[in-house]
């Protein structure tokens, strides 16, 4: 097999007795290693119980995974046995491996007696059968970036016509489209001279249609809507959506009222398709279900073969405050303006499955103004939905540009414990204080390697600030909108070639600077009105190399309650790989020295999106499997012991009594003691909460 045959989302080659799987979007390959050259001739993707791009048959008698994060078993059919976590041996039968790698493979063999060795080892994962047989593979793209580029004009009906296309990136329209890992990434839209959708692009046929005004803000609004739908938008009088049983669902035509219905639309349904997979690819006992099923007047499975518009009439049936308790923490809820400026940002919001609000004026009142603003439930301005005219950019609100998602398809993340962070400050006094507090009582644990610069000439900021090597690096000199002031002059930021991953500013009421490192390069930037303690930064630091998302890393810092900080990019954009689950934040507050009552919830983040279930493991909480993002209810107390035992956990946040503990930071019983004695004494102790700033004003 030749390269040439390597192209598509997913190709396969040979090279000897390789198998090579080629994921073309990702520009990643799964080597599997046989016991044979193979003889590659294609299969029908059918053959699989989940969704694949492409796949091929040969002949093998073992197969050695060199290259995986995880492998499941399953059967033929999909239900899961186990994963390989140990050798073992299992009956003669249909089983298909599930391979998760660099790329999605799925390894499928039929009436045979299987060996495995297991994961615990550095050794390939080795697949030997009874005899040599008939092994299909299949792969599908993790699609984590677009596949292709839609040109629009400045025209909203052009537009409609785009978003109809978005859906294509999903792989399928059952319920199980409510995955993370079945929603691939949208396709880019670019502004130009006429409309041109590449082929193969079409629009999904799920039989229904979204109606909109010939308006920018209608577009806008019911944009996500309609990718995760795979529906048609279609211009009309009014808005609406269409089944092809013949109902429609008229919408209301005020827009503040409008926006409150699309998104009651999306969660509602979003969540009771989750309801209506636990019985599919990956079964499930779900906390969520087991609260919310006996009010539904359905059997959410039995829903799951039917077609997408009969499954929206019963789903339909169920009233929004019913589900609200339950459905995740929206990640990021966006504002764009009226006017055609926000177009290419709709493909990146889909993909983050964004509700869409309008606000300000078609065209940016002044030069510096945003195109459109961001929030998240842990980064919201008290005032509600953010206005882009404003000036400045309120609080809490976060700039959002294409560039801060584009150049995410341009970086590779850092692993955790490998981060590079490197500071520059104006003064050898803070400097002597931020290695201080860097190192003391350890340097945090995910940071790899780590400068402080002080009193720096133009030269040296410009080599910090143009280096896309460093992932984190903080700028403690005075700034004059994107001019820097350095030690022998200023510098200004949009003219220097490249940009670390995340900058941080501060001393700044605007974004400026913060826009500019993300032409630059950028993902992300924090922008603070005031200088951050050092406390804040370590803080800041720490949990950002962890993988905490921006916006939960700004809001966790309590010391700056009053300092107006502003992000510019994706509010669930992380710096860094995390394995395993999302972040867990315990937020826990002493009730006396003896006992704590703690509150989970889940950040989740552009790597870790909305849709994906987790299951804790802490004996205090419920071991059921949950929707990842759903924000635990209930309280539960503790003691210290607990405490330092959830503390332990790899992918865990403790908010302490207003203050945050990293992992390096240790604490013991003592220092828990300690803590509750001051959160006592101090009745302003701030709780850490979800908030959106959809759900405090419509304005």
């Amino acid at each position: 097999m030749t390269d040439d045959e390597l192209e598509g989302r997913v190709g396969f080659g040979t090279d000897g007795e390789t198998l090579r799987v080629r994921d073309a979007l990702e520009g990643e390959e799964l080597r599997l290693r046989l016991d044979r050259e193979p003889e590659t001739r294609p299969a029908l993707p059918e053959l699989f119980p989940v969704p694949v791009d492409r796949a091929v048959s040969f002949e093998a008698e073992s197969i050695s995974i060199a290259d995986y994060s995880s492998v499941n078993v399953r059967e033929a059919g999909g239900e899961f046995i186990a994963q390989l976590s140990e050798p073992m041996e299992l009956p003669r039968g249909s089983y298909c491996f599930d391979v998760n790698s660099v790329t999605k493979a799925l390894v499928r063999v039929v009436d045979v007696d299987v060996s495995t060795t297991g994961m615990a080892g550095s050794e390939p994962v080795r697949l030997e059968f009874d005899r040599p047989t008939t092994v299909t593979v299949g792969a599908r793209s993790l699609h984590t970036r677009p596949e292709a580029t839609i040109t629009v004009p400045d025209d909203p009906t052009a537009l409609a016509e785009a978003v109809s296309v978005l859906g294509s990136s999903i792989k399928e329209f059952s319920p199980e489209r409510s995955w993370p890992t079945l929603r691939g990434y949208p396709p880019r839209i670019e502004r130009g001279d006429e409309l041109d959708v590449p082929s193969p692009l079409v629009h999904p046929d799920t039989g229904v249609e979204v109606v909109v005004r010939p308006t920018y803000a209608d577009v806008y609004r019911l944009s996500t809507l309609t990718y995760y739908l795979g529906a048609e938008m279609v211009i009309g009088d009014e808005p609406a959506v269409r089944l092809d049983t013949g109902y429609v669902e008229s919408l209301p035509t005020d827009c503040p009222a409008l926006e409150k219905r699309v998104t009651e639309l999306l969660r509602t349904w979003f969540f009771l398709d989750t309801l209506a997979r636990t019985e599919g690819y990956v079964p499930s006992n779900r906390y969520e279900y087991d609260q919310i099923g006996p009010e539904l007047p359905f059997y959410p499975p039995n829903l799951a073969d039917l077609s997408m518009s009969e499954r929206l009439m019963e789903y339909l049936e169920v009233d929004p405050g019913t589900v609200d308790p339950f459905a995740p923490a929206w990640p990021t809820e966006a504002v764009l303006r009226p006017g055609p400026g926000g177009a290419e940002l709709l493909p990146h919001l889909a993909h983050v499955l964004a509700p869409v609000r309008v606000r300000g004026g078609a065209e940016p009142p002044r030069p510096d103004a945003p195109i459109a603003l961001a929030t998240s439930p842990w980064l919201a301005p008290e005032d509600g939905v953010p206005n882009p005219d404003a000036d400045p950019v309120p609080a809490s609100a976060s700039v959002i540009t294409p560039e801060s998602y584009d150049n995410r398809f341009r970086r590779s993340l850092t692993p955790r414990g490998e981060v590079r962070v490197v500071a520059i400050v104006e003064s050898a006094e803070r400097a002597a204080d931020l290695r201080r507090a860097l190192s003391d009582p350890a340097v945090p644990e995910a940071v790899g390697s780590w400068e402080v610069f002080d009193r720096s000439d133009c030269e040296t900021v410009e080599s910090i600030l143009s280096d896309p090597e460093t992932d984190l690096a903080y700028c403690g000199l005075p700034t004059d909108g994107n001019r820097l002031m350095t030690g022998d002059g200023s510098i200004a930021i949009e003219d220097l070639d490249d940009a670390p991953s995340l900058t941080i500013f501060e001393g700044t009421n605007d974004v400026e600077a913060g826009v500019s490192v993300v032409q630059n390069g950028s993902v992300s930037a924090i922008c603070a009105a005031r200088p951050l303690g050092m406390r804040s930064l370590r803080t800041l630091i720490g949990t950002i190399s962890r993988g905490v998302p921006v916006s939960m890393a700004v809001s966790v810092l309590t010391a700056e309650r009053d300092n107006a900080i502003r992000v510019v990019g994706d509010p669930g954009t992380a710096i860094t790989t995390v394995q395993g689950l999302p972040i867990q934040i315990f937020s826990v507050r002493s009730v006396d020295q003896n006992s704590h009552q703690a509150t989970r919830s889940t950040a989740l983040t552009m790597c870790h999106r909305i849709g994906g279930e987790q299951k804790i493991s802490f004996d205090e909480y419920s071991d059921q499997v949950e929707l990842a993002g759903v924000e635990e209810r209930e309280t539960v107390t503790v003691d210290a012991a607990e405490l330092i035992e959830i503390f332990a956990e790899p992918d865990t946040v403790l908010h302490l009594n207003g203050e945050v503990v990293i992992p390096s930071d240790g604490i013991t019983k003592e220092q828990i003691v300690e803590s509750a004695r001051r959160g006592l004494a101090n009745d302003s102790v701030p709780d850490l909460t979800i908030r959106s700033a959809s759900d405090r004003s419509s304005n």
